[in-house]
């Protein structure tokens, strides 16, 4: 039986504090112990404009990739969380990435169906960051995976493809199908020559790359698989469900299974550290919960976020895990102050985050605007690093001309004007129909009444 560590020692006594290098939040938070508390320290990283998506560590450990709804990555400085490098070059939410293990390239996937591919070497000595390849899919990107001698990268997407591509060649190699629906997550082994797949139709399954074949399927859950990792030090495939679980599979006897952890909401990340042998799982609760996979034991179980973790990783030695999702900002905690479950980081006492803001006191309009235009925009002169451009001034501009934002070349050429008619259309007939070749995503308001109250509410806020 497995040991569950469960030491839930206090409640969360205090918040926020200091802000430093303007991007940075240094946030304490209080357990009570009788009468003496232990003090967690965790880093709120600010340099986003939408929620941060995934997390990856270089292999050289120096720095960290974030990948976000903003369309963008950015490159930090894993030691004291400086930005490094900002990437763009996704036309929509970025939301996987994965180092190359000796370090040559950065692959970003997103819903823009492209994986793009990032010289690092050319990116630390000072090159404009811009990618060196693109990699296409009929469907979003789901997952990457690098193979263990950085010549292969998979790229899982929902269009039911799995396909392979050369990083010597940039060119592709094959394509995998199989899966019935979306493939979430795929990994190398047995040094590239086989791979593992996971997707939404409940199946692993393991295929093989050097005849170009499926072999059989290792699991099938019955539910969704959306997260996977194989590690073949200690032979175990390790994966979460659309129904909750974190279950361990051994890699050579597939009678041989645990169920590591339950629950009720969806496992949506998963994140191994081969040096200290920790396992992390993250769900669409906001739940982290961390094994030791030497004694196959529950070693951590607590609440990380006010909502789904979407992408984890541990730095250098496991001594802090990465918790990215529905903000932001990612978290970093320093692992040896969470020995305990619960919410230790007072996330279910946190305010609503400017995603789900209260709508009970708003106006109809200021009510359409946080629901359909706020994760994107902001009010302000300054963009604010959003997906989309500010609406400070919109009424008047000429489309595609805000400062400090990258438009598409569609946009940029379209020369629409921003009225009250241009964007009461906008969201009638929608982007697509509007703005063609944008990056806009497509979203209409049915109701007359609402599209009218959504005007004349930006008329109000955006005024200068």
């Amino acid at each position: 039986m497995l040991a569950f560590k469960w030491a839930v020692l206090g409640l969360y006594m205090a918040k926020a504090l200091s802000v430093s290098k303007a991007l940075r939040i240094l946030f304490y938070a209080f357990w009570l112990l009788q009468s003496a508390a232990p003090v967690v320290a965790f880093d709120r990283v600010l340099g986003h404009g939408g929620p941060v998506k995934d997390v990856a560590l270089a292999p050289q450990g120096d720095l960290l990739a974030s990948v976000s709804f903003d369309y963008s990555v950015v490159l930090w400085d894993s030691a004291d969380f400086g930005e490094k490098y900002r990437l763009l070059g996704h036309n929509a939410p970025v939301v996987t990435a994965a180092f190359s293990p000796d370090g040559r390239f950065l692959a970003t996937g997103g819903d823009d169906f492209l994986a793009l591919i990032w010289d690092m070497t050319a990116i630390r000595n000072g090159a404009d960051p811009a990618p060196i390849a693109r990699f296409v899919h009929q469907g979003k990107i789901a997952h990457l995976s690098i193979s263990a001698d950085s010549s292969m990268l998979a790229t899982a997407s929902w269009d039911g493809g799995l396909r392979i591509w050369s990083l010597d060649t940039m060119t592709p190699i094959t394509e995998l199908r199989g899966h019935i629906g979306p493939v979430q997550a795929a990994q190398f082994i047995e040094n590239g020559s086989q791979i593992i797949s996971a997707g939404r139709d409940g199946h692993i399954r393991l295929w093989n790359l050097s005849e170009e074949r499926y072999v059989r399927s290792l699991v099938k859950n019955g539910w969704g698989i959306n997260a996977l990792h194989v590690d073949e030090n200690l032979r175990f495939i390790a994966f979460g469900g659309a129904q909750g679980a974190m279950k361990i599979l051994s890699l050579d006897d597939r009678d041989i299974a645990v169920t590591l952890a339950d629950g009720r909401d969806p496992v949506l990340a998963i994140n191994y550290h081969p040096e200290t042998q920790k396992l992390a799982f993250g769900t669409a609760s906001g739940r982290v919960v961390i094994a030791d996979m030497v004694h196959s034991a529950v070693i951590n179980d607590f609440r990380a976020t006010n909502g789904p973790v979407w992408g984890l990783a541990f730095l250098s030695h496991a001594a802090s895990l990465v918790v990215a999702g529905l903000d932001d900002y990612f978290t970093t905690i320093p692992m040896e102050t969470i020995n305990l479950g619960g919410d230790p980081l007072g996330i279910l006492g946190t305010k609503q985050r400017r995603f789900h803001p209260d709508t009970s006191t708003m106006s109809n309009g200021a009510r359409q605007f946080a629901k359909k235009c706020s994760v994107c925009h902001s009010l302000d002169a300054d963009y604010k690093r959003r997906a989309g451009p500010s609406l400070y001034g919109v009424f008047g501009r000429t489309a595609g001309t805000a400062p400090g934002y990258l438009y598409s070349d569609a946009l940029k050429r379209s020369q629409l004007i921003w009225d009250e008619k241009s964007i009461a259309e906008l969201f009638r007939a929608g982007p697509d129909i509007v703005t063609p070749g944008s990056k806009m995503p497509v979203q209409r308001i049915k109701r007359a009444e609402d599209r009218r109250d959504l005007v004349l509410f930006l008329q109000s806020a955006t005024r200068p």
